[in-house]
């Protein structure tokens, strides 16, 4: 005969062995879930930061008097924009490059995008990317002007006198150009034609002394005479314009020819929008542009025809 303490104590023994068959199972699971994810995370690993852009800045795009502004505006500009793209912007501790430091960085593929003139950028074409730049809606422009009604009503009137020319980073063709149009009349070299040539940072110390007859003539840029026209409607009215050359795009960004990064179409956004920004309008400001778009890589022509021409003067004794 059982006692029903033996049935209690046989009924304990059974529970108790389904409970560590349990804790057994339970066990198992958590071994098998924790190898699961242990697995899971070794197929698919934390998302690496996106490579950093590699930025260089040729010094042809300043003029020597505001160096230290531009290079602290440009620092403030570039810091806005590495948060605009999410990803780092890598460039010289100096901020800008020599001519040489630019074209030995292109040769040696040690910048994805760079911003340079076009002489620069004849240099090196074939280490560019060859599809589109970064630049202005409107190019610049050159003026040759001389007193209106005065005895200079064509080129060839200048022979033997003195000329003025602006000297800054979109004039950096301005003298190839006037070689050019030398060249095509059949009026000789640039300093042999010209009693004098002096070259002058201001714009107004460029056409104030064609104004005031201290020279017969002056280059300077379309947009340097319209804003001195603005402050004093006379200098419009007492200049005329000789020559002018067709728009030129001198100044511009682009990217190296290896770069293929998915960053391209950003970094173009953040410059075409430089104008809703504080630090974007103070870079406009300080190197007087409006704001860059992208432009189809032809709208260079122009100024490499300049270039291909004073190449061909030079060959024959012209322009230096």
């Amino acid at each position: 005969m059982r006692l029903p303490g033996s049935i209690s104590c046989g009924s304990g023994t059974s529970s108790g062995r389904e409970k560590e068959r349990l804790r057994g199972v339970s066990r198992r699971d958590a071994l098998a879930l924790a190898l699961a994810a242990g697995a899971l995370s070794r197929k698919l690993p934390a998302a690496e930061p996106p490579a950093p852009i590699r930025l260089a800045v040729s010094e042809s795009l300043v003029s020597e008097v505001n160096l230290n502004d531009a290079r602290a505006a440009m620092q403030v500009w570039l810091e806005r924009m590495s948060k605009d793209l999410n990803i780092p912007i890598e460039f010289s501790p100096k901020v800008f490059d020599a001519t040489e430091e630019i074209l030995r960085r292109a040769r040696a593929g040690l910048f994805d995008a760079v911003a340079l003139n076009v002489i620069e950028y004849r240099q090196i074409a074939d280490l560019l990317d060859p599809s589109h730049v970064i630049a202005e809606t409107d190019g610049e422009q050159y003026l040759l002007l001389a007193k209106t009604g005065g005895p200079v009503r064509h080129l060839s009137d200048l022979r033997g006198k003195r000329l003025t020319l602006l000297r800054a980073p979109r004039m950096c063709l301005a003298r190839r150009w006037l070689a050019t149009l030398l060249k095509d009349a059949r009026l000789g070299e640039v300093d042999q034609f010209f009693a004098s040539v002096n070259t002058d940072l201001k714009p107004s110390r460029v056409v104030l002394p064609v104004f005031f007859g201290q020279a017969e003539a002056c280059i300077t840029s379309r947009r340097g005479f319209e804003t001195m026209s603005e402050l004093n409607p006379q200098v419009a009215r007492d200049l005329a314009v000789i020559a002018g050359s067709p728009d030129l795009v001198v100044t511009f960004y682009t990217f190296h020819k290896n770069y293929r990064g998915l960053s391209r179409e950003r970094f173009a956004k953040v410059y075409a929008d430089m104008p809703a920004s504080v630090a974007g309008r103070q870079l406009a400001m300080l190197f007087q542009f409006h704001g860059l778009v992208v432009r189809e890589v032809g709208c260079l022509a122009p100024a490499l025809d300049i270039l291909d021409a004073s190449e061909r003067t030079h060959r024959t004794g012209g322009v230096k």
